[in-house]
């Protein structure tokens, strides 16, 4: 049984330019896989790393002669939703040229609405529904062994002419039973983060998040058919986290990592274990880190940031998203305005650089609540502002609203990168909302003093200035995308 990965042709967000990152979920997949059946042939075909068009994944596809193909990721960093139409599309080109290869989606999207993928799709003959890792294995084996698929937990496929939805298969509840991803199937010295972090990678080590905010993209990585799923954050172990990076740097040569767990910072106990383990390996000065995490952590967890300087990380990212605690209360935020006041202010004076994300879109979004907005953002004053549109997701609780005043469509999946307006607000046309985006964004890089805080800085890491110069290359970018002139992903 011979089992391919596959990555087809894509781009990046806007604002991240050359952007690489392995497939985490594929390399997460793999390695469990090759632990269950040591005697399947494994491959990875990377066509954006390896800086391949259609016809030269279609080249080696046909030189390989996969029994299988896996499309499909975990992370909305690869492209949002949009990375769907362009799997979808790659799937589409590889039956017309090569019909016997059974192709697998999982992961974003095709977690949460496998049926619409399916009946729109009729190219992918299997989607994992919810957590994919042992319906996957499991899936993979009825095929070679010619099992029945219908005792496979988590999946869905056609049978005849009807498609099937195979029993619900709770989360894993224990996330250091998994082996680590098999980066040695991925070109490791292909990878770049934000046109200038080499040799990058982003790992994953947490699955859930303790808020579920309304309108989070990760609602759509697990099954409708049990709500509460996002909610049960599930981690490993500081210990095998700080282990994974000490296998990246020496055996990869991997010099930067981004956590891209929704909410690293969730567990302080792991917090501890993990930076105690990254000083004892002394991997502070080898592996510069950065993560993402959640406002009331950070604060709960301010004696740890000259630790976790010490440590390694560079860079933390906290999200506001709306200017209100009234926004945040109604969108499921858990948090408060002052507290992500005091997050940027305590990261920045602890020497550690600071990532605010915010957004636009809300249905009740007009030009004065925008306006507001990003007069709160630029009064918090982070190092570096991302900004994203507000793209509905399957599974999300504010989806069905979405679909009942079609505002959302299955067919405009190519757009739904987070960085080109997807839907209009009760007083705003897509249009005008990707008209505010721009100018919020430019306005924000152009305050004078900002750029050259950070440039000039004296405590920041090199990376950090690396990151903020990529976002000052790629501003234009991000506008032609907020107009829908140009797609990068």
């Amino acid at each position: 049984m011979k089992v391919l990965f596959l990555q087809p042709p894509l781009g990046a967000w806007s604002t991240w330019g050359k952007h690489r990152a392995p497939n985490i979920g594929q390399a997460q997949l793999a390695g469990l896989l090759r632990e269950k059946h040591p005697d399947y042939k494994l491959e990875v075909l990377d066509c954006r790393a390896l800086e391949l068009d259609q016809t030269g994944m279609m080249r080696e596809i046909l030189k390989s002669k996969p029994d299988i193909i896996h499309i499909g990721d975990i992370l909305h960093t690869t492209g949002g939703a949009a990375v769907v139409y362009r799997y979808n599309q790659a799937a589409k080109l590889i039956k017309e040229k090569y019909p016997q290869a059974k192709i697998i989606a999982s992961g974003l999207v095709y977690a949460s609405a496998p049926q619409e993928i399916l009946e729109k799709n009729p190219q992918i003959d299997y989607c994992i529904v919810g957590e994919h890792d042992y319906s996957f294995v499991e899936l993979v084996e009825a095929l070679a062994e010619g099992k029945d698929m219908e005792k496979v937990k988590g999946v869905a496929f056609r049978k005849d002419g009807q498609i099937t939805l195979t029993e619900y298969r709770g989360l894993i509840t224990d996330l250091d039973e998994l082996p680590f991803p098999a980066y040695d199937l991925f070109p490791m010295d292909k990878y770049v983060g934000h046109d200038y972090w080499k040799n990058y990678v982003e790992t994953w080590n947490s699955r859930g998040c303790p808020a579920g905010c309304k309108f989070c993209y990760e609602w759509s990585q697990f099954d409708p058919r049990s709500n509460g799923d996002l909610k049960f954050f599930r981690a490993r172990s500081g210990k095998l986290v700080a282990e994974e990076l000490e296998l990246l740097h020496h055996r990869f040569g991997v010099r930067v990592v981004t956590m891209m767990d929704d909410c690293f910072n969730t567990s302080r106990k792991r917090m501890e274990e993990f930076l105690e383990e990254m000083l004892k390996r002394e991997l502070n000065k080898k592996i510069p880190w950065c993560f993402l995490g959640r406002a009331p952590y950070y604060l709960r967890d301010i004696d740890l940031f000259p630790k976790m300087k010490e440590a390694g990380c560079f860079l933390a990212l906290a999200g506001i998203e709306v200017a209100t605690d009234e926004e945040l209360e109604e969108l499921g935020k858990g948090i408060t305005v002052e507290q992500v006041e005091e997050t940027i202010a305590k990261l920045k004076e602890a020497g550690i650089a600071t990532v605010l994300t915010w957004m636009m879109g809300f249905e009740n979004d007009d030009e004065y609540r925008i306006k507001k907005r990003f007069e709160a953002v630029d009064r918090i004053d982070p190092d570096i502002c991302a900004l994203q549109y507000l793209t509905p997701m399957p599974g999300a609780p504010i989806w069905p609203e979405y679909v009942k005043r079609d505002w959302v469509k299955f067919d405009d999946l190519k757009t739904w990168d987070f960085h080109h307006p997807a839907v209009p607000t009760k007083h705003l046309s897509i249009e005008e909302v990707g008209r505010l985006g721009a100018w919020a964004l430019r306005e924000f890089y152009s305050k004078p003093g900002r750029v050259e805080r950070i440039m000039y800085s004296k405590v920041y890491h090199p990376y950090v200035k690396l990151c903020f110069r990529s976002y000052m290359e790629n501003m234009s970018r991000f506008e032609k995308a907020s107009s829908h002139k140009e797609l990068y992903v």
